[in-house]
């Protein structure tokens, strides 16, 4: 009997027939009357799907309510791809689809251990996915290792890439991004994983400065203009943290918003300019490991930070930048808790990132 491989689709991605919940009670569902491009793709590849999985409303969280971290239910699995995660971290299926705008397929890959990649912004369509920021927003797989998200990607971008050696590679290692904010368990581990690579020191100032705020000021203020005004016709629509994200995003002003757009441009111009010199960056995805359900705040080396602005940090550069990354699994702490390796790499060069990453998982 022929089998076929299984792929899960995040709910916010049109699987024709089917009902799109966007995670929300009620805003934004419709019954898709043909497959996003993205699904399509891997149905002529032969994918079958199989399942839709959970997200926050409108993805508007680095959490995903109602998923239990694979290796402690009682902590995150991360968002707002973790859904898909969880899917492909417990063997139900061994490819997902996620959705990244600010490290929705990053954080949820590296909290659960698995690999995620976020792919060149535009590579590949987002027609018939439920816009987060259009400017940011991008879709990509979470599979069990680099080398098979980049075939995945493969089939979405219609390219061909395959792994390559990493010989020679010179890796850089923006560590002004952390500083001494983050967990030391996670920053031995991904130090661990970056042994066998050619690890040069690099500065990126301005993305240290503006990428996170870039990023979140960009998010709110077109996700608003997507969503507000629909939503105070229909409030009934919405039940959580979404509703604040998109008051917040209705004042944001166009000046402002045209300002971060500025500053998105001068984070892209320093990464690119960062790649004349070295091939690749290598960062800690998420610079804790996931936190308990009931948890608001996580300690940082002794200082607390609110989960989400903690998850966010470091997946905020490419977020903003458009540049591809890639989180693989990079061992896991005392506690038997995840964490992940992050690589960002120049436009265009999934191959290059995916092959890296796939170094790094043989040594974590």
């Amino acid at each position: 009997m022929e089998t076929y491989p299984q792929l899960a689709v995040k709910d916010l991605i049109d699987v024709a027939g089917q009902t799109v919940r966007n995670g929300t009670p009620g805003l934004g569902h419709r019954v898709a009357a043909k497959d996003a491009t993205a699904v399509a793709r891997l149905r002529a590849a032969g994918y079958v799907v199989t399942g839709r999985t959970t997200v926050p409303e409108l993805a508007w969280s680095g959490r995903t309510p109602g998923c239990g971290n694979p290796f402690d239910p009682t902590r995150d699995a991360g968002g707002s791809s973790g859904g898909s995660a969880v899917a492909v971290a417990t063997g139900a299926v061994p490819v997902a689809l996620g959705t990244d705008t600010g490290g929705s397929i990053r954080i949820p890959a590296a909290l659960c251990g698995v690999a995620g990649l976020r792919p060149t912004h535009g590579s590949v369509p987002m027609d018939g996915i439920t816009p987060v920021a259009p400017s940011m927003d991008t879709v990509g797989p979470i599979a069990r290792t680099a080398a098979e998200c980049l075939r995945i990607h493969g089939l979405l971008a219609e390219t061909t890439a395959e792994i390559q050696p990493v010989d020679g590679i010179r890796v850089g290692w923006p560590s002004g991004l952390w500083g001494d904010r983050i967990d030391p368990e996670v920053l031995r581990l991904v130090e661990k994983v970056a042994e066998g690579l050619e690890i040069v020191e690099v500065e990126l100032p301005v993305s240290r400065r503006h990428a996170r705020g870039t990023g979140y000021t960009i998010m709110l203020f077109e996700s608003a203009r997507r969503w507000w005004a629909e939503y105070q016709e229909h409030p009934e629509g919405l039940a959580g943290r979404a509703i604040g994200q998109l008051r917040a995003g209705s004042q944001v002003s166009t000046s402002d918003y045209e300002q971060a757009l500025k500053l998105a441009g001068e984070i892209r111009d320093e990464v690119d300019a960062v790649f004349t010199t070295v091939d690749a960056l290598l960062l800690p995805t998420v610079p804790v490991t996931a936190a308990p359900h009931d948890a608001d705040t996580v300690e940082v080396n002794g200082r607390t930070e609110d989960v989400e602005t903690a998850y966010y940090r470091l997946t905020a550069l490419a977020a903003v930048s458009g540049h591809p990354a890639l989180s693989v699994p990079a061992g896991r702490t005392a506690s038997g808790l995840p964490a992940g390796a992050q690589v960002v790499g120049p436009r265009g060069q999934e191959a290059l990132v995916c092959s890296i990453g796939e170094a790094i998982h043989r040594t974590g």
